[in-house]
C-alpha cells in the first residue's frame, strides 16, 4: 500500500508516493515527480477546461504508475483567492475538484490539508517560505530526490499521511496531529 501527497497546480503538480514500511526497500525512499504543463493567460474557457482535464489525467495516470495500490491521498486543499491573478484560482479550484471527484469514484480516501496547515506541519510555521518546506522535506526524506516545492510540499503531505496511518512516528513537535480534514473512518 501507498500514501499519496499531491500538491496542484496546472504547471508543475507535485506528486509524492510512500510505501508502507513492511512492503518498501531499505532505505525507504519516497518517489517525488512533477506533471504539467505551460498555458497561456489568453487561453478561452474551452482550452481552459481541456488544459485542466488533461492535467487531472496526467496526475491521475502519474499516480496509478507509481502507486497502483493506495491507502491515502493527502491533497493541499486551494488556498484563498489572490485578488491579483484570480483566473489562475478557479483554474486550481476546477483541478482541485477533478481530482477529488475521481478519487471519490475510486473509493480511495482523501484527506485535504490547508497550505497553513502543511506548512506548519512541515516547518513549525505556518508561513514559511518555499525554500524552508524544500529543506524540512529534505531532513525528513534525506535519501528522496526532492526537485522543487510542488514536490517538497507533496512529500509532506504523504508525511502526514503516513503518520496518521501509524506507518512512521512523528519526528519533530509539529509533527503531532495536524489540523488536516482526514476522512471518516481513517484510523491507525
Amino acid at each position: 500500500m501507498n500514501v499519496v501527497g499531491l500538491d496542484l497546480s496546472l504547471t508543475a503538480a507535485g506528486i509524492a508516493v510512500l510505501t508502507h514500511p513492511g512492503a518498501a526497500s531499505t532505505p525507504n525512499v519516497p518517489r517525488c515527480v512533477s506533471v504539467g504543463a505551460s498555458g497561456s493567460q489568453s487561453a478561452s474557457d474551452d482550452e481552459t477546461a481541456i488544459r485542466i482535464r488533461r492535467q487531472a489525467v496526467s496526475v491521475l495516470g502519474t499516480v496509478g504508475k507509481l502507486a497502483p495500490k493506495v491507502a491515502l491521498v493527502v491533497i493541499e486543499g486551494v488556498p484563498p483567492a489572490n485578488p491579483k491573478a484570480p483566473g489562475r484560482h478557479s483554474e486550481r479550484c476546477g483541478l482541485y475538484w477533478a481530482l477529488v471527484g475521481e478519487l471519490a469514484v475510486r473509493r480511495i480516501p482523501v484527506a485535504v490539508c490547508s497550505p497553513t496547515t502543511l506548512k506548519s506541519f512541515g516547518t513549525g510555521n505556518g508561513r514559511a517560505e518555499k525554500r524552508d518546506m524544500i529543506d524540512a522535506a529534505r531532513a525528513l526524506w534525506p535519501h528522496a530526490r526532492v526537485a522543487d516545492d510542488n514536490q517538497a510540499d507533496a512529500l509532506l503531505l504523504a508525511t502526514a499521511g503516513a503518520y496518521r496511518l501509524g506507518w512512521h512516528e512523528p519526528e519533530l513537535p509539529h509533527h503531532i496531529e495536524p489540523r488536516i480534514s482526514w476522512p471518516k473512518g481513517l484510523t491507525k
